[in-house]
């Protein structure tokens, strides 16, 4: 018997052509087959071929659209399939065939009749067919360059400072800080559909606004009412009365036994009096009453209030009410804000103006200009333009392929094109999409838009029934079960338009068990302290790289006649770190998808500096980067004898100048010169261009004279370069290209893997959507979450209820001041807490849209942190920001247990204590990836080994050769170990170089402890948009001013910082192309100083002259390097230091 999917009756139901319908299609449940069947059973009935409208997000996705439809009418004409599942479509498709034959359509000689389009080029087409209605002109172009027409629109802005009195508030307002107001303004005009109707009339916003926030207060106390536990009235009023009589903080709830609360604004202050007593600092219900709570000990209220907080079973969603009620503005705008918003409404409006200007001029405007126009050009409901009208008649059937990833201005245009519809007239719209897997907020995307359209079960005013596919066709019965009982967990309970709240919706596999795993977790434990058997981060990160590899290529060879075998999807480029090279080097076939950007690419790099040096010939940086690169080849030596220090000499004359220099044969060497001879040459000939070739076909020809396809000979560098030349034979098909659009187009595009055969596939998360593979790695999950930038203005919609009526509303909050002691305003919290809770709803359903992209077999990687605490080894907690945090729970890593399962070590200041875990001496085992890795159980034995079992130690156990120098140097002190973060140690150090940084170039002018008081708040922005763990950012801010302070008061360094000749983070490049950055290099006259600063701290309990020793040990090879490089130079010699911010001394290191 032939095996049905569970589904059936609703997918069958899809395809009735007189119905209107939105269905949720969860993944690998075939939706593509969906929507095409639905295209072909429309196309059954139609006059013409047009009336059928679908619309999908990618040219991709609608070339694949189109191609799949008339696939199955080519399949049509052949016999009837013998497979039952493509029975249905071939039906259709006979049907569709008729039709075509008898309307004498011609579909498969003519198949753009079919109408599959992009929302963008559905808004182009609109706009070119009303110039004058549109306010276009009609001559539309699509721009290039579109981040480069925003800059040039701030900067446009910005140059209005001595005109635009609200600029020069504005920008005092951000500390004068131009860099930031620029990056602002750009940031907003990128989502200007956003918020240009509101700043037209600030007046009518801002009294919006205020009606708003009374509807919104009075929804969130609602909110609570609803949620109140039983017993609130009866077994806590009462005590929380007599509470109040005595503690000021409840002041307003003195008389609330007889004065009710309500949902009125005004009775705001009192619901956050009881928030007050109810909950902790954190947002947790109190435990404990103390007297600093206004409870004495004696108090006869207090059994009743600890009775009540103790036995109550506080629902999450009352505690999720009440803990946004307690952050709620008192106040909702000062005069102060108001003004600012004012201000800000002027600055934006001239930055919409200017941006006008830049499309006017460039002959090209932006997607989004072009949907704006396109709404603007259709007219309204209640006032259709003639096109409007037109298409009403046109279009009979809409289809929406993704509907989940719609954005505000896309719903708009839908309600346009469907306002003359009536019920029952026999047009329907079709919507598919699943909205588990909207991940595409940064794209304007909102699932909460498809929320609202299957809540009401209308699109506009037109009837839609809802319907639930659940049958899996891509996954095994394993992997869709635990999908299953992970999310089903982890997704929120119900739908919430308002914050893009989706509950997990089960799936069925259909295609039973596999013969695999399905689900392998792959954990990796380190410690940033020493401790015996655990690796450091650095190493646990190499060993998870080793076994991905052996992943690899066990799935390579075990689905090697599959098209697909196995992907390892990342959610960013920079989770992937070295993992990519590895691969490589151990041979395994690489297909990386847009995951290296071309320019970065060294080849690249070259040829676009061959370009600068063609297009501007005076561009000194082009030319001597040409010279150093692998198409030259000359030494630093030899640029320095030919160009010295004239950094403003006219680069082109010392280039002939040189040339005809027989003196610099015999200095530079008869091989240095030819190489430079041979690329002076090729550069400044003119011929090609008397020739009359394209700027492409010169720039090809020097490419091949320099010997570019032989040094970089692979297929997939040969690859790369043809994008290159082709995205400037499209920018410069006649002159030279402007080189900021060409480098913005270049930036855009991604270094290609040419790999025949089966290989593994690399790529985001986000680009993974839509696909399918054998075998998934999901790599790096224990990455951070980059922090947002904060924005000029904050807008957010929210739609209220008002006598029975729907009433669109909107809340507002400014910029943060960035001036010294400024705090945030309560409506920025509000707003940014509400946008922060909407991304991690986004965090877990891009954890779904990764784990079910296998067919058979998913592989988790991940690192975990131990610290020890009180002799036992536990799972560090990780910080909110880290992808690993959103989904600790999915992954069912039950801390108690894992605890269980790792070593317990005895302090040597207790030897005698026994281990619980183990008996001592025994040694344990651990799992590490899949390996079981054995070590000796207690600190104290490990003290106590001789010489030689240290030395084997290190040989064993590589990762811990410090801590085995330091036990041996303390004899008997094994409490000495690192106690922070790697990575966060790291940030700090790169915070406080910018910062010194900063005091060198004015050469400390300004500079005293009163201006690093004063830099906090920006130290603070710099360390949390790092990625510092938040759990420790004070004390981190404490250390930096205090490295800081130290530095300023030292009066060698002082010296040494007012030196106008010191060079600050000096980028060079060794011999071997490799970038380094020395961070401070003072040039004397007879030798060069290096200066290294190392914010690196004390382990406990070590000396300070330990501490200096291990430091100048540690580093002397790099500052070796560094002097070596430097004497290269000129000859002369070089001495190096460490700086050691934390005790604020010199270390001489090389004299």
């Amino acid at each position: 018997m032939t095996k049905v999917p569970s589904d059936l009756a609703q997918r069958k139901q899809a395809l009735a052509p007189n119905r209107s319908f939105l269905v949720q299609a969860p993944a690998g449940s075939g939706k593509t087959e969906l929507v095409t069947d639905r295209i072909l059973s429309l196309l059954a009935i139609v006059e013409q071929p047009e009336q059928v409208l679908a619309i999908t997000f990618t040219r991709k996705a609608a070339g694949e659209m189109r191609n799949r439809v008339l696939e199955k009418l080519s399949a049509g004409l052949q016999p009837k399939p013998l497979e039952d599942y493509k029975v249905a479509s071939w039906e259709l498709a006979q049907k569709v065939l008729r039709r075509n034959q008898e309307k004498e359509w011609h579909l498969l000689e003519y198949p753009s009749r079919l109408r599959i389009m992009t929302f963008d080029s559905l808004s182009a087409g609109l706009v070119r067919t009303m110039p004058w209605s549109s306010q276009t002109g009609g001559s539309l172009e699509i721009s290039e360059a579109h981040r480069r027409q925003y800059h040039e629109a701030a900067f446009l802005t910005i140059r209005q400072i001595d005109t635009l009195p609200a600029l020069q508030v504005v920008l005092n307002h951000l500390n004068v800080d131009l860099v930031h107001l620029e990056a602002s303004i750009v940031q907003m005009l990128e989502v200007r559909d956003q918020w240009q109707e509101a700043l037209s009339d600030p007046v009518k916003t801002i009294y919006s606004m205020v009606q708003t926030f009374e509807f919104f207060v009075a929804t969130q106390l609602q909110k609570v009412i609803d949620n109140l536990p039983l017993g609130f009235a009866s077994d806590y009023i009462p005590y929380l009365v007599q509470w109040a009589q005595d503690w000021p903080d409840l002041v307003s709830l003195r008389d609330v036994d007889i004065n009710p609360l309500t949902t009125e604004v005004d009775d705001l202050i009192r619901w956050q009096a009881v928030a007050e007593s109810l909950l902790t600092a954190s947002g947790t219900i109190r435990k404990s009453l103390t007297k600093n709570h206004g409870v004495p000990a004696g108090a006869p209220f207090k059994k009743g209030l600890m009775d009540f907080l103790k036995n109550t079973d506080f629902s999450e969603e009352f505690l999720q009410a009440i803990v946004t009620v307690r952050s709620l503005p008192t106040k909702l705008l000062s005069d102060d804000q108001i003004e600012l918003y004012k201000n800000l409404s002027e600055v934006l409006n001239s930055a919409l103006e200017n941006l006008h200007k830049v499309y006017v001029n460039d002959g090209a405007v932006d997607f989004t200009e072009v949907a704006l126009s396109a709404l603007n050009g259709l007219g309204s409901a209640d006032d259709p333009a003639d096109l409007l009208l037109a298409l009403d008649a046109r279009i009979q059937h809409l289809l929406v392929d993704e509907f989940q990833d719609t954005s505000q201005i896309q719903i708009d245009l839908l309600a346009l094109l469907t306002s003359g519809w009536l019920p029952d007239d026999g047009r329907t719209v079709f919507l598919v999409g699943d909205p588990m897997q909207s991940i595409y907020r940064f794209r304007k995307a909102e699932v909460g838009l498809f929320i609202k359209v299957a809540e009401e079960q209308r699109l506009n005013h037109v009837p839609i029934e809802v319907l639930n596919l659940r049958e899996n066709f891509r996954s095994v019965d394993g992997v869709v079960a635990w999908n299953n009982s992970i999310y089903e967990e982890t997704f929120p309970a119900t739908y919430d338009a308002e914050f893009g709240a989706v509950p997990y919706e089960k799936s069925v596999s259909f295609n039973g068990t596999g013969s695999l795993e399905p689900v392998k977790h792959y954990p990796f434990y380190y410690s940033n302290q020493e401790v015996k058997g655990i690796d450091s981060k650095s190493t646990a990160l190499e060993v998870s790289e080793e076994k991905v590899v052996q992943v690899v290529k066990e799935a390579l060879e075990r689905h090697k006649d599959k098209e697909k075998p196995i992907a390892i999807l990342v959610k960013s480029r920079r989770a992937l770190g070295g993992l990519n090279e590895r691969l490589l080097q151990a041979n395994i076939p690489v297909r990386a998808v847009d995951m290296f950007p071309l320019s970065e690419q060294p080849y690249v790099i070259d040829l676009l500096q061959i370009i600068r040096a063609l297009t501007h010939r005076y561009d000194r940086v082009a030319w001597l980067s040409l010279f150093r690169s692998p198409l030259c080849g000359l030494t630093l030596t030899t640029l320095h004898r030919i160009f010295g220090d004239k950094n403003e000499a006219n680069v082109l004359q010392q280039i002939r100048d040189a040339l005809s220099d027989e003196a610099l044969v015999v200095q530079i060497g008869a091989e240095q010169f030819t190489r430079f001879k041979h690329l002076s040459e090729i550069m400044l000939n003119s011929n090609a261009e008397q020739q009359g070739l394209s700027f492409t076909m010169r720039v090809s020809m020097i490419w091949q004279q320099l010997g570019g396809p032989l040094l970089y000979a692979k297929e997939s560098e040969h690859a790369d370069i043809e994008a290159v030349f082709k995205q400037l034979d499209k920018l410069a098909p006649y002159g030279t290209p402007d080189l900021e659009v060409l480098e913005q187009h270049v930036s855009e595009l991604y270094a290609e893997s040419v790999t025949a055969g089966a290989a593994v596939e690399i790529m985001t998360i986000h680009r993974a959507k839509g696909l399918q593979f054998e075998e998934v790695v999901l790599y790096g999950l224990h990455g951070s979450s980059v922090n947002r930038d904060d924005m000029l203005l904050r807008l957010e919609p929210y739609e209220y209820e008002f006598n029975g009526e729907k009433v669109p509303g909107v809340l507002l909050s400014t910029a943060q001041s960035k001036q010294h002691g400024a705090e945030e305003d309560a409506m920025t919290k509000l707003l940014k807490a509400r946008e922060a809770y909407r991304e991690q709803l986004e965090e877990s359903r891009l954890l779904y849209v990764a784990t079910t992209r296998p067919c058979q077999c998913l592989h988790l990687f991940y690192l975990m942190g131990l610290s020890e605490k009180e002799g036992v080894l536990e799972v560090r907690k990780p910080s909110k920001n880290q992808f690993f945090a959103k989904i600790q729970q999915a992954l069912e890593l039950n801390i108690d247990v894992i605890k269980q399962s790792l070593p317990n070590y005895v302090d040597s200041h207790n030897e005698g204590a026994e281990s619980s875990h183990a008996q001592e001496g025994q040694p344990y085992q651990m799992e590490i990836g899949s390996e079981q890795v054995n070590a000796t159980l207690s600190l104290g034995d490990f003290v106590r080994f001789k010489q030689k079992t240290i030395e084997q130690l290190q040989a064993d156990y590589g990762s811990h050769r410090k801590l085995a120098q330091k036990l041996l140097a303390e004899a008997g002190n094994p409490s000495g170990a690192w106690q922070f973060s790697d990575e966060d140690e790291a940030i700090l150090g790169t915070v406080a170089h910018s910062w010194l940084q900063m005091m060198g170039v004015d050469q400390l002018v300004g500079w005293d402890g009163q201006r690093l008081l004063q830099g906090e708040p920006l130290m603070r922005h710099q360390l949390i948009s790092a990625g510092y763990s938040e759990d420790s950012l004070e004390t981190a801010l404490a250390e930096l001013q205090q490295q800081l302070l130290n530095s300023l008061n030292n009066p060698e360094l002082r010296a040494v910082l007012i030196n106008p000749q010191a060079h600050h983070e000096w980028p060079l490049h060794d011999m071997d192309s490799k970038l380094l950055i020395m961070d401070l290099v003072v040039p004397y006259e007879d030798y060069w100083h290096v200066i290294d600063f190392k914010s690196s701290r004390r382990w406990q309990d070590e000396s300070i002259e330990d501490y200096q020793i291990r430091m100048r040990r540690e580093y002397l090879p790099q500052l070796r390097s560094y002097c070596g490089y430097l004497q290269a130079i000129d000859g002369k010699a070089a001495k190096a230091s460490l700086f050691l911010m934390e005790e604020g001394v010199f270390v001489e290191v090389i004299s």
